[in-house]
């Protein structure tokens, strides 16, 4: 919903002038999208190891999960204030909301190890990336009869009924923090009674445990495959709404109903992902995944009318939760006991800088040639060089 709220009502076809240490950039909402996204990745890749590292020592996975939730919320609320014209604090607010959803992921995924045996963390987790579709697709349909029909909620203009969106968003992802913070244990903690023995606990634990995961090769291949596919992943969800607003001039109507399809089709297709990895294996899966998406990036460069971005965010839609939620329980089994939101940390680092160098390339590609095509292209060279190091990397069970 922001990423079309942005290209059509706040930039309106607008190319924005601007410098960064002595560069000059003229870019358009397609760029300014992709560079927001870098902005907000990098800053959650440096601090989330250390913050991973402070919770595990004082046992507030849940604390700083709630910390994070809110900025993620109260920036969802705040865009409700913004409108046309508005292009650097709807970015803003658009880092920052990023900042809170990507952080509060550290601590949400660390608790998959205190809750679930490691032999159906695949399953558990992918069935999570399946709720979370389900829901996000639910509000998705409501948002969307909301801006066609606002007349049905009470709305007297569609761009009334557009801050209300914004406003859903906030409600809906406070009402559903509520049964993990009421239901989900902690899991055990370091012992620091203070906050500020828990970050510098957690600090001195984040240069160990660099060290540590240095010396264990295994999993550091591991967080390097995954940093490379999934860069490409996330590029793909982050840059698909504007790409095919740019390439194709879509209307919201089909931009946002693609979008919804993709949310539908992830349900089942998490599901059944989660399921074939316990049964085929998940690098088996990891490798599917990977392929499935070299084919998406042929088809999106390819792709010239509006039927063909419907059809390619149903191809997403298969194969995004499910590559995710086998990652994230591939690698669960590989951490050692009780180091759980540090590891899931530099997990995250994986998952940030994976927000990084996507969006920035695509971003750079697209101001230099002024194609989005050639953009897209480039995420070839993610996906094949992450299956190439995945091929090094052992199952847990054979892992050093």
């Amino acid at each position: 919903m922001l990423p079309v709220y942005f290209v059509e009502t706040v930039c309106a076809g607008s190319t924005v002038n601007w410098s960064f240490i002595g560069i000059n950039f003229s870019s358009n909402a397609t760029s300014l999208w992709g560079y927001a996204m870098a902005a907000a990745a990098l800053m959650v890749a440096l601090t989330a190891p250390v913050l991973g590292a402070a919770a595990d020592a004082g046992g507030r996975r849940k604390q700083f999960l709630g910390v994070m939730t809110g900025i993620g919320v109260l920036a969802a609320g705040l865009l409700s204030f913004t409108g046309a014209g508005d292009i650097w604090p709807v970015l803003g607010l658009l880092v920052v909301g990023q900042i809170g959803f990507a952080g509060a992921n550290v601590f949400y995924n660390s608790l998959l190890v205190s809750t679930v045996a490691p032999g159906r963390r695949e399953l558990i987790s992918a069935r999570g990336y399946a709720f979370g579709y389900m829901g996000g697709g639910i509000l998705l349909a409501v948002n969307l009869l909301m801006i066609r029909k606002p007349s049905l909620f009470g709305f007297a203009e569609t761009s009334t009924a557009l801050r209300f969106v914004f406003l859903s968003v906030a409600a809906w992802w406070t009402l559903f923090a509520i049964p993990l913070f009421l239901r989900v244990p902690e899991g055990t903690g370091g012992g620091e009674k203070t906050l500020g023995g828990s970050f510098t606990r957690g600090f001195s634990t984040f240069i160990s445990t660099f060290h540590h995961i240095r010396a264990r090769k295994n999993i550091l291949r591991f967080l390097l495959a995954f940093l490379l596919y999934n860069d490409g992943v996330q590029t793909v969800i982050l840059m698909a709404t504007v790409y095919g607003k740019a390439e194709l001039g879509l209307d919201s109507g089909h931009l946002i109903g693609a979008l919804l399809m993709t949310q539908i089709i992830g349900v089942p297709a998490s599901l059944i992902f989660g399921w074939m990895a316990k049964r085929f294996g998940s690098k088996r899966m990891l490798y599917a995944g990977i392929a499935g998406y070299i084919v998406i990036i042929f088809y999106a460069f390819w792709m010239k009318k509006a039927i063909d971005f419907w059809i390619l965010a149903g191809m997403v839609g298969l194969f995004m939760g499910g590559l995710q939620a086998v990652s994230r329980g591939f690698y669960s089994r590989l951490i050692p006991a009780g180091m759980n939101a540090e590891y899931f940390g530099f997990f995250s680092i994986s998952q940030r800088f994976a927000s990084i160098f996507g969006p920035l390339m695509f971003a750079l590609i697209n101001d230099l040639t002024g194609s989005s095509r050639l953009s897209i292209l480039s995420l070839l060279i993610l996906f094949v060089a992450g299956g190439l190091v995945l091929k090094t990397v052992r199952d847990p069970e054979n892992a050093e």
